[in-house]
């Protein structure tokens, strides 16, 4: 297994509801202040793209307004706003989405999320505002605890506390976007991948589909700018989503790769090397 780490160059959005902090995170990031920020709601009204250098390497930055639901939109300037930050995502490699502590995780915020994810890129889960908390190991427990329990993608996204105010934990968050940006660059050996597919064939707990056992017979990986597989299993039918999840979950296991996006195709077929 090993990276390519020949890419220098870190494309990434803050997004996120109003008053997050979004802002205030951008103008930390670059050390000055170009983005405005304010306790007035909603005070960023267009996109605020800039670019900083961190160990080398070049990050570019897009500070975005806030994203409401569409039920609470009556602006038709903010519609469209909404409409150019999406079109954003297709563009970037990686999304920070904030949230503030003292709100809370929210439905808007899973449908962001979902949104991302749909289009294959690194999320970041980043909790704003984490110095203001009395007990913040307690809330910390409880949002991860939430996370798991409630997000089916849990396995997807990435989940980090600071201050963009004070600059608490963002050195950390820096260091863990670019390790997440290395792996989707990761290779895979074949011999590595074969190891794979011969442990989890002989895991009981693999589903059944009318009582017979499905199994993976072969793996090999597509190049991509994210890690890409096609996986052949002993079935003529389609994998169901049961086997689909648990394949998935301990392929991340396996291989170190929570919190990145992976595409897994799997194949029904008799013959493993029939594409």
């Amino acid at each position: 297994m090993y990276l390519n780490l020949n890419k220098y160059n870190i494309n990434f959005i803050i997004i996120g509801k109003p008053n997050s902090g979004k802002s205030t995170l951008f103008n930390k990031l670059l050390k000055k202040e170009i983005s405005p920020t304010g306790e007035t709601y909603g005070l960023t009204k267009e996109l605020y793209t800039q670019r900083f250098k961190f160990k080398n390497i070049d990050f570019v930055i897009h500070d975005t307004p806030g994203l409401r639901r569409k039920s609470k939109i009556i602006d038709k300037n903010e519609e469209f706003r909404n409409k150019e930050v999406i079109k954003l995502l297709d563009k970037i490699d990686l999304a920070i989405l904030l949230i503030d502590c003292k709100e809370n995780i929210t439905r808007q915020d899973f449908k962001i999320a979902d949104t991302i994810l749909r289009r294959k890129k690194l999320l970041f889960f980043v909790f704003n505002k984490i110095d203001i908390l009395d007990n913040k190991n307690n809330f910390k427990k409880k949002i991860k605890d939430f996370i798991n329990f409630r997000y089916s993608q849990s396995n997807e996204i990435n989940t980090f506390f600071i201050s963009a105010l004070s600059g608490n934990n963002i050195t950390v968050l820096l260091n863990e976007m670019i390790n997440k940006y290395n792996l989707c660059s990761l290779k895979i050996k074949k011999s590595l991948l074969n190891n794979f597919i011969k442990k989890i064939s002989k895991d009981s707990k693999l589903p059944k589909i009318k009582n017979i056992q499905i199994k993976p017979k072969y793996i090999v990986q597509i190049d991509s700018n994210i890690p890409r597989f096609k996986v052949f299993i002993n079935s003529k039918k389609k994998a169901p989503n049961l086997f689909i999840r648990y394949f998935d979950n301990e392929f991340r296991k396996y291989f170190s790769l929570n919190g990145i996006p992976i595409n897994i195709k799997f194949i029904s077929s008799d013959n493993p090397y029939i594409d």
